[in-house]
């Protein structure tokens, strides 16, 4: 008797599953307000609960996780630049997108930069071959939208980069850092940002107003969170601006007097601006991993060391050269870098586990460029974007 008055009682507890009542659609759209480590676990929950997250019909409003990255083919000097993907392990392989992007029109095109599913594009299809405009991409959409001219005298822009993010706006911003003046120790600096908006579909030009002349580092890539976007400066500083251009900062390096850690990248993970440094040249030389837990002070934390010999199986390494910080995981305490003097190989680094893994042989390079902080041609995070219609100011509001 006993035991069948526990039998109903068990019964009847099931039946009080909250979660079992909800309709799909409910169920979908909370699911697509949770992080993307909480959506991975989400899919043990019940047979139900995968079908939905794995769903190609819920792809676009689920959130999406570190596919891979765009970067350059290895090339002799002054070839075309052709472009790879190379997929990370965790993403189940690449998205279904060709990195030459062969749905744009064929002109030759520079790839700049990533933000959340999109890509900045720099395109040369004018008869003056220092003339150029911009495209926004999305690969998994083949969609486009070009950014009209910004200005008359294309060769003193700096820099470019892409600000997106999809929780805030459907719209995107690019910020044009353009080189104009020399301050008074002769020192070239950017005192000149324009911003480009597809709300409006104009650029709108602001003069700076840092606390001093700050000059980006070419080939930095940028970090967009809350409408701001961070970039890597010369002389140890991170710069940001608003995109409405109201907003200035610099903030410091975290490092002490007379330390021998060298800058190396700075990025976003997990919603938090972090910096990698490294003495390479030091015997028994480290990397640091440094967070800006709170976007509106410069207070630094500490987050994470590893010896080069850890990551590497040498003591000694030359920063910029044969070590290269490139990324870090946006979702996960994960660090990717470029391992190599020569013949280069991509590798990350799981601060939670402390593992090391070997993603790809990059091939011998026949030409190494240097890119200041990198070494390296530039590698584009990628996390797809399923959902369609870009937003295009020219066109119209969307």
């Amino acid at each position: 008797m006993a035991g069948g008055s526990r039998s109903k009682k068990r019964r009847r507890s099931r039946k009080r599953n909250p979660a079992e009542q909800l309709t799909d659609d409910l169920l979908v759209e909370i699911l697509a307000r949770v992080p993307y480590r909480s959506l991975c676990r989400f899919r043990c929950v019940s047979t139900r609960w995968r079908a939905l997250i794995s769903h190609p019909d819920n792809r676009a409003r689920l959130p999406q996780s570190l596919a891979g990255f765009f970067h350059i083919e290895p090339r002799p000097s002054g070839s075309p630049a052709r472009y790879s993907f190379t997929g990370v392990a965790e993403a189940g392989g690449p998205p279904l997108i060709h990195p030459s992007l062969s749905f744009l029109p064929d002109h030759e095109r520079e790839l700049l930069g990533s933000c959340n599913g999109l890509l900045l594009c720099r395109c040369y299809r004018f008869p003056d071959k220092d003339e150029f405009d911009y495209l926004v991409v999305n690969p998994v959409t083949e969609e486009s939208v070009a950014v009209p001219v910004s200005r008359p005298r294309p060769p003193l822009v700096q820099m470019a980069l892409l600000g997106f993010d999809p929780t805030f706006s459907s719209h995107f911003h690019v910020f044009e850092f353009q080189m104009e003046a020399y301050d008074h120790d002769g020192f070239r600096y950017v005192p000149v940002v324009k911003i480009y908006s597809s709300a409006t579909g104009v650029w709108s030009r602001k003069q700076t107003d840092w606390s001093i002349g700050i000059m980006p580092w070419e080939g930095s890539s940028g970090a967009f969170v809350n409408c701001v976007m961070y970039f890597l400066a010369v002389h140890s500083i991170i710069g940001a601006v608003d995109v409405e251009g109201k907003t200035w900062r610099r903030i410091d390096f975290p490092y002490s007097e007379g330390s021998s850690f060298s800058p190396s990248f700075s990025g976003l993970s997990q919603g938090q601006l972090h910096a990698a440094f490294g003495d390479g040249q030091k015997l028994n030389g480290k990397l640091e991993i440094w967070v800006l837990e709170d976007k509106d002070s410069e207070d630094w934390t500490l987050k994470h060391t590893i010896s080069f010999k850890h990551l590497v199986g040498k003591k000694r390494v030359n920063l910029g050269l044969d070590f290269s910080v490139v990324a870090f995981h946006p979702d996960r305490n994960m660090v990717f870098f470029v391992f190599g003097h020569r013949k280069k190989t991509l590798m990350s680094y799981d601060m939670d586990s402390r593992r090391v893994y070997t993603i790809h042989n990059l091939g011998r390079e026949k030409f190494l460029p240097y890119v200041p902080c990198s070494g390296y041609e530039k590698f584009l995070p990628y996390v797809p974007l399923f959902s369609k219609s870009l937003p295009d100011g020219a066109n119209g509001n969307q």
